[in-house]
């Protein structure tokens, strides 16, 4: 629209403006002495701004935002009467789809339609459904115009100054409404980000806004759905015990060696020494039980498994303590006389165990129970636990954002629950 001969004088410096908008444009601000002023049948009072602000997109820039080329044909600076924060608006037009506007706040951008058909209203007055989308009550305000600049298509000072706004989310979507006593205006609105802002009207990024916060419709965790990250673990979860019951259902457990061992045997030596005993097949699980009958005592052993074949040696330790008594909730008890050490992936051959035990007052013998290819639950927590802990995480910090988002709220659903 840019290049049109379609002029207004300004009703205070009588200065030429042209107009691109047309006989569109109902107010506009003058390009020489900068007041706000309406035109045709419009109330010719002017209104003169104190402060003046730069856009960061300027006035007859285009930029094209889901496949529509729109111009920016006016400016403005809002400020909310309650709380005195300021946001910035861009009138955006397109000759064939009409305006929209480009919101920015604390360097957070949303793109908003006008809608001509009112969302399905919910049961209360703080949230609605649309799309089988929940939308709740973000703010209500009251705002008045504090700069403009440009051309608009209505009369945005008085528009502004006269109506109460609701808006309401579900990032990163919004539904915002602006009701007077004599017109309602509905519009939809959607997250959009600041490189893409940039892409779209041809500008550097660093020349736009700092973002600060987070942005009442940004998304907080990308793109993932919550719903789609719990059917993907509830997904790896099945697979998961699938997994583990065939290999428990085709462990062999075969019991290679099982002996027990006194301490009167031990004489002057420092360790018991097993006969030895073959694994075969390949690599697979061995698990040693070590039994010591206890009653209020323990019993703690190093142990030893030599490959025979190559010297290797294997070293692990296991502590056993158990204890009992009574009190004045009655019986108790601490602990196991059972203990059990698990090795994975130990090769085919001959070994023997090498055991050093120290035995307590009361404690003088335990046994050993050696099995080959035993199934264990252990994997399958280990990784349940890491499968949940993304999960867990994303949930986690998406909560806390949620709650720092809702914070500049006066509607938080989250004020309910402290």
């Amino acid at each position: 629209m840019s290049g049109s001969n379609y002029t207004l004088k300004c009703p205070k410096c009588q200065a030429v403006n042209t107009v691109r908008g047309k006989a569109m444009t109902l107010a506009m601000t003058c390009s020489s002495c900068s007041v706000y002023f309406r035109v045709g049948n419009w109330d010719k009072t002017i209104t003169p701004f104190h402060s003046a602000y730069e856009p960061a997109l300027p006035l007859g820039t285009k930029g094209k935002i889901d496949g529509v080329v729109y111009e920016v044909m006016g400016f403005t600076v809002k400020k909310e009467q309650k709380y005195k924060y300021q946001w910035r608006e861009y009138l955006l037009f397109n000759p064939f789809q009409g305006y929209a506007f480009l919101s920015e706040y604390d360097g957070h951008w949303n793109i908003i339609w006008p809608i001509e058909n009112e969302p399905t209203k919910g049961t209360t007055k703080s949230d609605f459904y649309e799309g089988g989308v929940s939308y709740q009550l973000f703010q209500k305000y009251e705002a008045k115009v504090v700069y403009a600049r440009g051309e608009f298509f209505f009369d945005v000072v008085d528009l502004t100054n006269s109506t109460l706004n609701r808006e309401y989310i579900a990032p990163p979507f919004m539904y915002a409404v602006e009701e007077s006593d004599d017109s309602v205006l509905w519009c939809k609105g959607e997250h959009i980000t600041k490189q893409e802002v940039a892409s779209a009207f041809n500008v550097q990024a660093k020349s736009l806004p700092t973002q600060k916060g987070i942005g009442y419709t940004q998304p907080v965790m990308g793109s993932i759905q919550s719903s789609t990250l719990i059917n993907f673990t509830i997904f790896v979860f099945v697979a998961l015990l699938i997994s583990q019951f065939y290999f428990s259902s085709n462990a062999e457990e075969t019991i290679v060696y099982q002996g027990t061992f006194y301490q009167s045997a031990l004489g002057d030596q420092k360790f018991f020494v097993t006969p030895s005993f073959v694994l075969e097949g390949s690599s697979k699980s061995l698990t040693i039980d070590i039994e010591a009958p206890l009653q209020n005592d323990w019993f703690f052993g190093e142990f030893s498994l030599i490959n025979e074949d190559n010297g290797t040696e294997l070293i692990f330790t296991k502590d056993i303590e158990y204890y009992e008594g009574y009190d004045d909730e009655g019986r108790w008890t601490e602990g196991s006389s059972h203990g059990e050490a698990f090795l994975s992936k130990i090769p085919a051959g001959k070994y023997h165990i090498n055991v050093y035990p120290e035995f307590s007052t009361s404690s003088h013998q335990f046994s050993l129970l050696v099995k080959r290819d035993v199934a264990t639950m252990s994997n399958f927590f280990l990784a349940f636990v890491v499968l949940a802990l993304f999960p867990a995480g994303y949930f986690i910090r998406k909560n806390l954002m949620e709650r720092k988002r809702w914070s500049e709220s006066d509607y938080s659903p989250y004020d309910s629950y402290e």
